[in-house]
């Protein structure tokens, strides 16, 4: 409900939503809002100024719409540096890019798989998996993880 009534105002800002995360029961409820500059937009990210935008907005839909019977806390931010990929899309965005993969069932005999994302195909996504204990992040295994297998996926952080 509360992604339903988030969209729109989003994307009137030029923005897009990520995620929504609701967390806490009654009036202890905590809603968070992840939100991100569309790709054609650059590579800039999202500021404080789009966040506080975004927070009104939403706080206001949610307001008129009333979803949530109960007193809430929203929260609006950008997901971060180690973001979750969580639609097929992302997966084709972020290509070329590391990732730490938890698995339903173990990959290469692991139940977490690090990689760098090569393509999406079908129903799998194709990962260079690194080695577990490689110190450095090199050439690795190509493996398909496949996606209905994927309990989370995030980047990882590169410097």
């Amino acid at each position: 409900m509360v992604q339903r009534i988030a969209e729109p105002v989003l994307a009137s800002l030029g923005l897009v939503l990520v995620d929504v995360e609701a967390r806490g029961r009654g009036p202890k409820t905590l809603i968070r809002v992840f939100i991100e500059r569309p790709t054609d937009q650059g590579e800039g990210g999202v500021t404080l100024g789009d966040c506080e935008r975004a927070h009104m907005l939403i706080g206001h839909a949610l307001d008129a719409e009333d979803p949530i019977p109960h007193a809430y806390r929203l929260e609006v931010s950008s997901p971060g540096l180690d973001r979750p990929i969580r639609r097929p899309g992302d997966y084709e965005r972020f290509q070329g890019q590391l990732a730490r993969f938890k698995m339903a069932k173990p990959v290469l005999g692991q139940a977490v798989v690090v990689g760098r994302i090569q393509k999406l195909d079908g129903t799998q996504v194709w990962v260079e998996a690194q080695a577990p204990k490689a110190k450095r992040v090199g050439e690795g295994t190509p493996v398909a993880l496949p996606l209905a297998e994927i309990l989370e996926a995030r980047l990882e952080v590169e410097f």
